[in-house]
C-alpha cells in the first residue's frame, strides 16, 4: 500500500514537472513567436522608410537635374538669339551711314533707333545669360555627385560677338551725324523716343550708356565663367578700328564745313554752341567707358576656349 502511494507521489511530481518544462517550452515558443514578428514588422517600417527617404532624395536630385538642364537650354537658346544682333547692329549703322550721305534726316534715325534697339536686346540676353549662369552655380552645388551624368554642362556655346566696337561706333555715329544743324534738329525731337527693352529712359539715354550697361554685364558674365573678356568675345577691333576711323575723317570733314558756316549764320552758331557742350558730355562718356574697356582687356585669364 505504502508502494502504491510513493508511487502516486513520484507520478504526480513527474507529471507536473513535465507539465512545466511544457508549459515553459510553449511559452518559449509563443515569445519566439512574437520576437519574430515584432522584427519583421520592425524591418517592413525601416524598409519602407528607406525606400520613402530614397524615393524622396531621388526626387530632389531628380528636381535639381531639370532645373540645371533647363537653364542650360535657356542658355542655349539665349546664345542663339544674342549672336543675332550685333551683325544687325552693324548692318543698320551701315544702312545709317549711307542715309547720312544722302542727306536723308529721317531714315538716318530710324536705323540709328533700329542699331540702339539690337544693342539693348544685346544687353538683355545677356542679362538672361547670367542669370542662367547663377541659377546653375547655386542649385549644382546641393546636387548628388551621383547625379552628375545626367547634367549637361553649363557653357557658352560659343563666343559671344563683341559688343563694344559697335557700341563705340553708334556713339561716334551720333556725334557725327549732331554737328550737322538739320540732323541734330531731327534727333533733338526723336532722343526721348521710348525704346523696345526697359531699363533705358529713351534713346538719348541708351545711345551713350549703353557702353557701360553691356560692359557690366559683360563683367558680371565674365565672373560667372571664370574667364577674361578676350575669352568670351570674338575678336573685331581690327574691323571696329577701320570703321572707327572713316567715321572720325567724316567727323573732320563736318567740322571744317560747319566752321565755313559759322562765319555768316549767327542763328547756327547759337545752337551749335549748345550742340558743341552735349557733344563735349558725350565726348566724355565715350572716353570714360573707352577706358574702363582697357582696363578690362589689360587683365586676361587663362582662355576659356583654349585647348
Amino acid at each position: 500500500m505504502l508502494f502504491i502511494v510513493v508511487m502516486s507521489f513520484i507520478f504526480i511530481v513527474v507529471f507536473s514537472l513535465i507539465s512545466i518544462h511544457i508549459m515553459n517550452r510553449i511559452d518559449d515558443a509563443e515569445n519566439t513567436a512574437q520576437k519574430a514578428k515584432e522584427a519583421a514588422r520592425k524591418q517592413k517600417d525601416d524598409d519602407d522608410r528607406e525606400r520613402k527617404e530614397k524615393e524622396a532624395f531621388h526626387s530632389k536630385m531628380m528636381g535639381i537635374v531639370n532645373v540645371l538642364n533647363n537653364q542650360v537650354t535657356s542658355l542655349t537658346k539665349l546664345y542663339n538669339q544674342i549672336i543675332d544682333t550685333i551683325p544687325h547692329a552693324n548692318n543698320a549703322l551701315d544702312n545709317a551711314e549711307d542715309e547720312f550721305r544722302g542727306g536723308f534726316f529721317a531714315p538716318f534715325w530710324d536705323e540709328i533707333e533700329t542699331a540702339t534697339n539690337q544693342l539693348a536686346s544685346y544687353n538683355n540676353y545677356l542679362h538672361g545669360i547670367n542669370s542662367c549662369m547663377e541659377q546653375y552655380w547655386k542649385y549644382i552645388q546641393d546636387l548628388d555627385e551621383t547625379y552628375n551624368s545626367q547634367v549637361k554642362l553649363c557653357v557658352l556655346p560659343g563666343k559671344l560677338p563683341d559688343p563694344i566696337a559697335v557700341a563705340n561706333r553708334l556713339a561716334k555715329t551720333v556725334r557725327m551725324a549732331q554737328k550737322n544743324f538739320e540732323f541734330s534738329t531731327i534727333y533733338e525731337q526723336r532722343k526721348t523716343n521710348k525704346l523696345l527693352y526697359e531699363g533705358f529712359r529713351n534713346l538719348g539715354d541708351a545711345i551713350y550708356s549703353l557702353g557701360d550697361r553691356i560692359t557690366d554685364s559683360l563683367n558680371d558674365l565674365s565672373h560667372n565663367l571664370n574667364a577674361s573678356l578676350y575669352d568670351i568675345l570674338t575678336a573685331t577691333n581690327e574691323n571696329s578700328r577701320i570703321i572707327s576711323d572713316n567715321i572720325d575723317e567724316q567727323t573732320r570733314r563736318i567740322d571744317k564745313h560747319a566752321e565755313a558756316q559759322r562765319s555768316y549764320e549767327t542763328d547756327s552758331l547759337r545752337s551749335n554752341s549748345l550742340q558743341q557742350k552735349t557733344l563735349e558730355q558725350q565726348k566724355r562718356v565715350l572716353d570714360s567707358q573707352n577706358r574702363r574697356i582697357d582696363n578690362i582687356q589689360r587683365g586676361r585669364k587663362p582662355g576659356l576656349f583654349d585647348e
